[in-house]
């Protein structure tokens, strides 16, 4: 029996229990989130979709962008295959011509003569006229004025046997004189056979001269003179 004065409590409700909810794909530790636990943390369980599904969009990004990468591999790599893969090119052998050497013909053709230009002329020396001190310091140093030319006056003073028939000796100026004692330098004059064929002792002429230098020769009373040396290279007689 019961006690009247202790009534009986009416019977809580229970709640109808809830069936377990699947596991979600995502981080361990919010996987695990289930049941009543799950159900007790509503924000949580949010929380565990977003990140789930962040978690999948991550992973299909990945593996789209390896997608991408291998197959951009696949291009660079195949033209190398292929050049490394393609068979070298065996030398071909050139098979050996049997066509015969040509001989030319000879030429009957004779080559010309070049003719040689003829070699210039020398140009005809300049024989310059002296001053009487011009003169005086030829006479002096002829060996000084070697080769040089000029314009002299004279007189024949021996052309005989003992000079020969191409040198004779005069007494020589720089100018025609007004008598024929004014010729004062003894000097030795020396030409071609031809050009002195006409001279003769006392003639006096005017000469075209190279100077050659000074001569020494013995005179006929035993002694040594030194006198200039005169090339004629051309005479006339006055």
């Amino acid at each position: 029996m019961t006690d009247p004065t202790n009534p009986t409590p009416p019977d809580e409700p229970h709640e109808p229990p809830q069936p377990p909810m699947a596991p979600v794909a995502g981080p361990a530790s919010e996987s695990n989130l289930v049941g009543p636990a799950a159900a007790a943390a509503p924000g949580k369980r949010s929380n565990v979709r977003a990140w789930a599904l962040g978690g999948i969009a991550l992973a299909v990004i990945l593996c789209c962008g390896g997608a991408v990468i291998g197959a951009f591999n696949g291009d660079d790599s195949t033209p190398t295959a292929s050049a490394s893969s393609s068979p070298a090119t065996s030398p071909t052998s050139a098979s050996p011509t049997t066509v015969a050497p040509t001989t030319a013909a000879p030429t009957s053709a004779i080559p010309s003569p070049t003719k040689a230009a003829p070699p210039p002329k020398p140009k005809p020396p300049s024989y310059k006229t002296l001053s009487e001190r011009q003169w005086k310091l030829i006479a002096k140093n002829p060996d000084g004025y070697l080769g040089k030319t000029y314009v002299v006056y004279g007189r024949v003073t021996q052309f005989d046997a003992a000079t020969g028939t191409d040198s004779f000796r005069a007494d020589v100026a720089h100018r025609r004189m007004a008598e024929e004692y004014d010729y004062e330098t003894n000097t030795i004059l020396n030409g071609s056979e031809s050009d002195l064929d006409n001279l003769v002792e006392d003639d006096i002429f005017r000469a075209n001269v190279t100077v050659l230098g000074s001569f020494s020769y013995d005179t006929q009373i035993g002694g040594e003179t030194t006198v200039a040396l005169l090339r004629v290279d051309s005479i006339k007689v006055l």
